[in-house]
């Protein structure tokens, strides 16, 4: 209030109408209350970077989560390639006795057919 005191009686000292000078102060007034001084912009900086910092911290969580549940899922994945791998060597063994079990009897067959017409 003490500045504005001293612009008011500046302004007034340079032939301003009183008036005048009131409403040039109050706008002053009005645009220093949007101001911030030092002291909230240290404020609002230690502030932002307590905030950073958090953030950062649950980040970094999170990071270490993600890894152990993408090794665990990696683990979980090799071990379903595994039984399919075994699965697999099942099947073509039973392929290749269903392949063995046809096949005879039709070679059997055919070499009898060629026996008979020659």
């Amino acid at each position: 209030m003490k500045v504005s005191l001293t612009l008011y009686d500046a302004l007034t000292a340079a032939t301003i109408p009183a008036n005048n000078a009131k409403a040039v102060v109050n706008a002053w007034e009005a645009d220093v209350e949007n101001l911030a001084s030092k002291s909230d912009l240290l404020q609002t900086e230690t502030h932002l970077n307590a905030s950073i910092s958090q953030l950062g911290s649950a980040i970094r969580e999170q990071g270490v989560e993600l890894r152990a549940l993408i090794k665990e899922q990696g683990a979980e994945l090799r071990a379903a390639i595994s039984g399919l791998e075994s699965q697999n060597k099942i099947l073509r063994w039973q392929f290749g006795l269903i392949f063995i079990c046809v096949a005879v009897p039709i070679l059997k067959m055919g070499f009898e057919l060629l026996a008979r017409s020659a």
